[in-house]
């Protein structure tokens, strides 16, 4: 009998997931056999569910798609009063410059 310390990595990963593998299998076998609906309201449980989900996504998006355009309103908007100040604060230097050079 092999000891755990004979056996290389890729043997023990293959272990691994196949035993995960037959256990996933067995466990979704079982769940078909005991489950207490049919298979008809069980397909129309997985069908409201995920229309379900895919309605939260789609809000999700929507508000993201919202906070981002808000957050780039804000941006720019920060980005051009810092371009004005910038502005401002150039020609007052260059005005300061100039009357220093003539002084």
């Amino acid at each position: 009998m092999a000891r755990y310390e004979d056996r290389d990595d890729s043997s023990v990963v293959l272990g691994v997931a196949a035993g995960l593998i037959v256990g996933v299998a067995i466990g979704g076998v079982l769940g078909l056999l005991f489950a207490p609906k049919t298979g008809e309201e069980l397909r129309s449980d997985i069908k409201g569910k995920a229309e379900e989900a895919i309605d939260r996504l789609n809000d999700a998006s929507s508000e993201l798609a919202t906070r981002a355009k808000e957050l780039a309103d804000r941006t720019r908007d920060s980005l051009s009063s810092s371009v004005e100040v910038g502005k401002d604060a150039y020609q007052k230097t260059k005005e300061e410059l100039a009357a220093r050079l003539d002084a």
